[in-house]
């Protein structure tokens, strides 16, 4: 066991790391805020393969306070790679503080427990505690030995986000996020996998590739999913669109139509740079209104945008208009509104007659703008 067999058995490991880090830093500018997570991911990876290469050789060589240091090391940023995973997994959604207080609750008792065998590594019993190396008869060599069922804590909690993760699932898989929920599926199906051989068997080494793997898998579907936005307002764009009205067509079931009032005048008059901004303004709006398990919001055409609901109630597609129009009144610009629910189980309207219907109410709305305040159309 020798530094060389460390980058021999790790060529796989390094390939993937190489790949991810070059995705991440060409993407830094774009996703800044998903890149610099998967880089922090590919970095503890990296740090964990020479975490299982210190264990292996305190085994070889008999060294087992060097073996406790490192195996605890090991215990403690396992569960912080399925944390990382969790947030990305959430990144697209809003989440409340209690949310993340309980998904990182299990981190700090997570630390407390696997730092006891190293501070009490001298101190009979809890330096057998949680799990402990043993000299061999041959007295060159050491073994690892489990303690008590504390040594399965790192394990419960990575079973735990994977836990958190099918339910991000769950809901990605209501309507349009469907192939998101795949994605992860897939992933959490592979961890959990490993996760389970790790805890019946002796190996450690086993999460580290896995989890890079699944984490470039995810990564590059990000990206893919990125490059469907609209670059200015970060809102799906009108490919997008079209893409989504024919794949899941039979599970739309509400559309918002929305046109911002007077953008020309804003361009013309104070120029482009604040018509963008308007629309950006705007664009925050709809995105901060909308319930994203349910809802996407998108940019047509230069200050036309819609809103599709995948299989929610009309409740909430008029609980969603209603939030629009409120938040628009406390900013600077307006837009007209038209709204359509279909009723699938009735069958009272098409897709494409809703869209049109929606379209009616739309410009109702943006004529009845310009009779109230009295201003030409532009």
């Amino acid at each position: 066991m020798d530094i060389s067999s460390y980058f021999v058995i790790n060529i796989p490991l390094f390939t993937i790391s190489i790949v991810m880090g070059f995705l991440a830093f060409r993407n830094l500018r774009v996703r800044k805020k998903e890149s610099i997570f998967f880089l922090v991911f590919t970095l503890i990876v990296l740090i964990l393969s020479v975490v299982v290469f210190m264990e292996k050789y305190s085994q070889a060589k008999g060294l087992p306070e060097v073996g406790t240091v490192f195996t605890s090391l090991g215990y403690i940023l396992r569960p912080i790679l399925l944390y990382i995973f969790v947030l990305l997994t959430n990144m697209e959604f809003k989440r409340g503080r209690g949310f993340y207080l309980l998904v990182t609750i299990p981190l700090l008792v997570n630390l407390l427990v696997y730092l006891i065998p190293v501070i009490f590594m001298k101190v009979e019993p809890l330096a057998k505690l949680i799990f402990y190396y043993q000299m061999n008869d041959d007295g060159v060599s050491a073994s690892f030995m489990r303690g008590t069922f504390l040594n399965f804590i790192s394990h419960a909690i990575c079973l735990f986000y994977l836990g958190v993760s099918v339910y991000v699932s769950t809901v990605r898989f209501h309507g349009k996020h469907r192939r998101d929920g795949m994605v992860i599926i897939m992933c959490v199906v592979l961890v959990l996998a490993t996760v389970v051989a790790e805890m019946v068997t002796t190996r450690n080494d086993l999460l580290n590739i896995v989890c890079e793997i699944c984490a470039m898998v995810n990564y590059i579907f990000i990206m893919t999913i990125n490059s469907s936005r609209d670059p200015l307002t970060n809102l799906y764009d009108r490919r997008t669109f079209l893409e989504d009205l024919s794949r899941y067509q039979d599970v739309v079931n509400g559309v918002i139509m929305i046109d911002m009032n007077e953008l020309k005048f804003v361009n013309d008059n104070y120029g482009h740079q604040t018509g963008d901004e308007a629309l950006i303004s705007l664009a925050k709006i709809f995105e901060s209104s909308i319930d994203q398990s349910i809802m996407c919001a998108y940019r047509v055409s230069g200050d036309e945008f819609t809103i599709l609901m995948f299989q929610g109630k009309i409740e909430q597609l008029d609980e969603v208009a209603t939030k629009i129009r409120e938040k628009m009144r406390e900013g600077k610009y307006t837009a007209a509104i038209g709204t359509c629910f279909i009723d699938k189980r009735a069958n009272e309207i098409s897709f494409q007659e809703a869209l049109r219907k929606a379209e009616e109410l739309m410009y109702i709305d943006k004529n009845k703008y310009y009779d109230t305040t009295g201003r030409a159309r532009r």
